[in-house]
Protein backbone atom coordinates (compact mmCIF):
# COMPACT_ATOMS: atom_id res chain seq x y z
CA UNK A 1 0.00 0.00 0.00
CA UNK A 2 2.91 2.24 0.76
CA UNK A 3 5.50 1.45 -1.98
CA UNK A 4 4.15 3.78 -4.78
CA UNK A 5 4.96 6.47 -2.74
CA UNK A 6 8.55 4.81 -1.79
CA UNK A 7 8.60 4.47 -5.52
CA UNK A 8 8.08 7.66 -6.47
CA UNK A 9 9.91 9.11 -3.69
CA UNK A 10 13.26 7.60 -4.80
CA UNK A 11 12.27 8.31 -8.87
CA UNK A 12 12.17 11.92 -7.18
CA UNK A 13 15.45 11.60 -5.20
CA UNK A 14 17.21 10.24 -8.00
CA UNK A 15 16.20 12.95 -11.13
CA UNK A 16 16.71 16.13 -8.52
CA UNK A 17 20.32 15.03 -7.02
CA UNK A 18 21.76 14.27 -10.41
CA UNK A 19 20.62 17.89 -11.30
CA UNK A 20 21.57 19.82 -7.43
CA UNK A 21 25.37 18.10 -8.37
CA UNK A 22 25.42 19.90 -11.71
CA UNK A 23 24.24 22.76 -10.80
CA UNK A 24 27.04 23.30 -7.94
CA UNK A 25 29.24 22.05 -10.61
CA UNK A 26 28.16 24.74 -13.17
CA UNK A 27 28.52 27.21 -10.16
CA UNK A 28 31.44 29.49 -11.11
CA UNK A 29 31.75 31.86 -7.68
CA UNK A 30 33.29 31.26 -4.64
CA UNK A 31 29.86 29.75 -2.32
CA UNK A 32 26.96 27.80 -2.40
CA UNK A 33 24.19 28.19 -0.20
CA UNK A 34 24.02 24.97 1.86
CA UNK A 35 21.68 25.78 4.79
CA UNK A 36 19.60 29.00 6.20
CA UNK A 37 19.35 29.87 10.09
CA UNK A 38 16.69 33.20 10.79
CA UNK A 39 17.57 32.91 14.59
CA UNK A 40 15.62 36.09 15.25
CA UNK A 41 12.60 35.60 13.33
CA UNK A 42 9.34 36.15 16.03
CA UNK A 43 6.69 36.00 13.80
CA UNK A 44 7.46 34.21 10.97
CA UNK A 45 5.48 30.24 10.02
CA UNK A 46 7.46 27.68 9.61
CA UNK A 47 6.26 27.81 5.89
CA UNK A 48 7.41 31.44 5.57
CA UNK A 49 10.39 30.64 6.70
CA UNK A 50 10.79 27.61 4.22
CA UNK A 51 9.95 30.01 1.26
CA UNK A 52 12.81 32.60 2.41
CA UNK A 53 15.29 29.70 3.24
CA UNK A 54 14.18 27.77 -0.60
CA UNK A 55 14.85 31.36 -2.07
CA UNK A 56 18.84 30.67 -0.87
CA UNK A 57 19.42 27.46 -1.11
CA UNK A 58 21.69 26.59 -3.73
CA UNK A 59 22.70 29.72 -4.59
CA UNK A 60 25.72 30.58 -5.78
CA UNK A 61 27.63 33.61 -4.78
CA UNK A 62 31.08 35.86 -3.92
CA UNK A 63 31.86 37.88 -0.88
CA UNK A 64 31.01 41.07 -2.59
CA UNK A 65 27.10 39.53 -3.27
CA UNK A 66 25.69 39.31 0.46
CA UNK A 67 24.13 42.04 0.32
CA UNK A 68 22.41 41.15 -2.51
CA UNK A 69 20.89 38.04 -0.92
CA UNK A 70 19.74 39.81 2.10
CA UNK A 71 17.95 42.32 -0.52
CA UNK A 72 16.12 38.98 -1.62
CA UNK A 73 15.25 38.34 1.55
CA UNK A 74 14.01 41.69 2.92
CA UNK A 75 11.94 41.81 -0.81
CA UNK A 76 9.95 37.89 -0.06
CA UNK A 77 9.34 39.45 3.69
CA UNK A 78 7.67 42.61 1.76
CA UNK A 79 5.94 40.35 -0.14
CA UNK A 80 4.92 38.58 2.67
CA UNK A 81 3.41 42.18 3.93
CA UNK A 82 5.93 42.99 6.10
CA UNK A 83 6.94 46.19 4.40
CA UNK A 84 9.37 47.84 7.28
CA UNK A 85 11.18 44.62 7.88
CA UNK A 86 14.93 44.80 7.85
CA UNK A 87 17.68 42.09 7.29
CA UNK A 88 21.64 42.45 8.53
CA UNK A 89 24.29 41.28 6.12
CA UNK A 90 24.80 37.95 6.96
CA UNK A 91 27.34 36.33 8.39
CA UNK A 92 28.50 32.86 6.69
CA UNK A 93 30.03 29.79 7.92
CA UNK A 94 32.11 27.71 5.26
CA UNK A 95 31.42 23.80 6.25
CA UNK A 96 34.19 22.46 3.51
CA UNK A 97 36.84 24.68 2.50
CA UNK A 98 38.35 22.09 -0.22
CA UNK A 99 35.10 22.20 -2.43
CA UNK A 100 34.20 24.52 -4.90
CA UNK A 101 32.36 26.42 -4.62
CA UNK A 102 32.34 26.38 -0.72
CA UNK A 103 28.95 25.03 0.69
CA UNK A 104 28.53 27.72 3.41
CA UNK A 105 25.81 28.17 6.37
CA UNK A 106 23.97 31.33 6.03
CA UNK A 107 23.12 33.56 9.25
CA UNK A 108 20.20 36.09 9.11
CA UNK A 109 19.55 38.71 11.54
CA UNK A 110 15.50 39.52 11.03
CA UNK A 111 13.57 41.89 12.25
CA UNK A 112 10.03 41.31 10.69
CA UNK A 113 8.30 44.56 12.12
CA UNK A 114 4.61 45.05 11.78
CA UNK A 115 2.42 42.98 9.01
CA UNK A 116 0.75 45.34 7.12
CA UNK A 117 -3.04 44.82 6.16
CA UNK A 118 -5.03 46.54 3.52
CA UNK A 119 -7.73 48.31 4.94
CA UNK A 120 -8.36 50.75 1.88
CA UNK A 121 -8.50 50.33 -1.74
CA UNK A 122 -8.76 53.44 -4.01
CA UNK A 123 -8.84 54.13 -7.36
CA UNK A 124 -8.53 57.89 -8.47
CA UNK A 125 -8.01 59.21 -12.12
CA UNK A 126 -10.91 56.80 -13.54
CA UNK A 127 -14.16 58.21 -15.12
CA UNK A 128 -14.36 55.91 -18.57
CA UNK A 129 -14.38 52.80 -16.20
CA UNK A 130 -16.45 52.48 -12.89
CA UNK A 131 -14.65 51.76 -9.18
CA UNK A 132 -16.53 48.67 -9.34
CA UNK A 133 -15.67 47.47 -13.00
CA UNK A 134 -11.67 48.02 -11.68
CA UNK A 135 -12.12 46.80 -8.11
CA UNK A 136 -13.77 43.27 -10.08
CA UNK A 137 -10.12 42.78 -11.58
CA UNK A 138 -8.22 43.40 -8.34
CA UNK A 139 -7.34 40.16 -6.67
CA UNK A 140 -6.18 42.02 -3.17
CA UNK A 141 -9.28 41.52 -0.71
CA UNK A 142 -9.65 44.20 2.64
CA UNK A 143 -8.35 42.41 5.70
CA UNK A 144 -5.58 40.49 3.39
CA UNK A 145 -1.95 41.14 4.25
CA UNK A 146 -0.02 43.02 1.69
CA UNK A 147 1.13 41.37 -1.09
CA UNK A 148 3.37 43.06 -3.65
CA UNK A 149 3.05 40.28 -5.92
CA UNK A 150 -0.46 40.66 -5.77
CA UNK A 151 -0.27 44.81 -6.47
CA UNK A 152 1.41 43.92 -9.42
CA UNK A 153 -0.71 41.38 -10.94
CA UNK A 154 -3.82 43.76 -9.98
CA UNK A 155 -1.66 46.28 -11.60
CA UNK A 156 -1.72 44.46 -15.19
CA UNK A 157 -5.33 43.46 -14.90
CA UNK A 158 -6.45 46.80 -14.71
CA UNK A 159 -4.49 48.04 -17.78
CA UNK A 160 -5.67 44.91 -19.58
CA UNK A 161 -9.17 45.85 -18.53
CA UNK A 162 -8.77 49.54 -19.52
CA UNK A 163 -6.82 47.80 -22.96
CA UNK A 164 -10.04 45.58 -23.73
CA UNK A 165 -12.05 48.51 -23.40
CA UNK A 166 -10.57 50.40 -26.04
CA UNK A 167 -7.55 52.82 -24.30
CA UNK A 168 -4.32 50.69 -25.19
CA UNK A 169 -2.52 53.86 -23.32
CA UNK A 170 -4.02 53.75 -20.19
CA UNK A 171 -1.03 54.24 -17.56
CA UNK A 172 -1.73 52.74 -14.22
CA UNK A 173 0.71 53.31 -11.10
CA UNK A 174 0.61 51.63 -7.67
CA UNK A 175 0.83 53.19 -4.53
CA UNK A 176 0.58 51.89 -0.99
CA UNK A 177 0.00 54.70 1.69
CA UNK A 178 0.50 53.98 5.56
CA UNK A 179 -2.45 54.47 7.64
CA UNK A 180 -2.83 54.40 11.29
CA UNK A 181 -1.75 50.82 13.02
CA UNK A 182 -0.71 48.21 11.06
CA UNK A 183 -2.89 49.37 7.56
CA UNK A 184 -2.20 50.72 4.54
CA UNK A 185 -4.69 51.64 1.45
CA UNK A 186 -3.27 50.70 -1.89
CA UNK A 187 -4.49 53.48 -4.42
CA UNK A 188 -4.05 52.33 -8.21
CA UNK A 189 -4.19 55.91 -9.49
CA UNK A 190 -5.14 56.05 -13.64
CA UNK A 191 -4.42 57.88 -16.73
CA UNK A 192 -6.91 56.79 -18.62
CA UNK A 193 -4.96 58.67 -22.17
CA UNK A 194 -7.39 58.54 -25.49
CA UNK A 195 -9.73 55.98 -26.82
CA UNK A 196 -8.03 53.77 -29.09
CA UNK A 197 -9.78 53.58 -32.82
Amino acid sequence: MHRPLVVCLAAFVLVSVPRFVAAQESCNRQFVVSEVSLPTTARLSQSEQAMIKARLIGRCFDDEQLNDLAGQVRGTLQKLGYLRASVSEPSITVSDASRHPQPVSLNLAVMEGARYKVREIDIIGNSMLSFEQIKSVIQIQLEDYLDGGKVQQATESVGRLYAANGYSQASIIPEVRFLTGAGVCVAFNVVEGPLSH
